[in-house]
């Protein structure tokens, strides 16, 4: 192959990147149907899985979005069990949420179903291909943390 160009690579991400979305989406999806969870708010989980006990402000802002949908979301979660609100000792307005021990439950179980998948998909590529891809996949997570002109918008956990 030769020297690929921004450019064609873009082409080819913007047809290929679809595809993959939707594949990977339907193993998630058969994931999620079996613990009652939505694509949201499995997200909403995994991250108060990264943050622990933290105020909604946070949650707010680490998951780019506008306080009432995170806050419907959370009381979605809190009538399912996966989540539990309290409120702060010095300060009674502050929001406090975590995940249950329901939510981490389910959350390991959909961990688990995902690194099935994730074996069974990748086990079609080499071990150092395998490689590569987590090396690429970090340097582009990593490259989102640290954006080359941070906003407020853009900063995150």
């Amino acid at each position: 192959m030769g020297q690929l160009k921004l450019e064609e690579f873009g082409d080819r991400m913007v047809g290929l990147l679809p595809k993959l979305k939707i594949e990977m989406g339907c193993y998630e999806n058969n994931t999620l149907i079996k613990s009652d969870l939505t694509e949201t708010q499995l997200l909403v989980l995994e991250c108060l899985s990264t943050c622990g006990l933290c105020k909604m402000h946070i949650l707010v802002e680490a998951l780019k979005s506008k306080f009432p949908s995170v806050t419907a979301m959370i009381d979605r979660l809190v009538k399912m069990g996966f989540v539990r609100r309290e409120h702060g000792k010095e300060d009674r307005r502050t929001v406090l949420v975590d995940l249950s021990v329901k939510g981490r439950k389910v959350l390991n179980q959909v961990h688990g179903e995902r690194r099935k998948v994730f074996m069974q998909v990748f086990s079609r590529v080499s071990q150092a291909e395998r490689e590569e891809y987590l090396r690429i996949i970090e340097k582009l997570v990593d490259s989102f943390s640290h954006p080359i002109e941070p906003t407020k918008k853009d900063k995150c956990l």
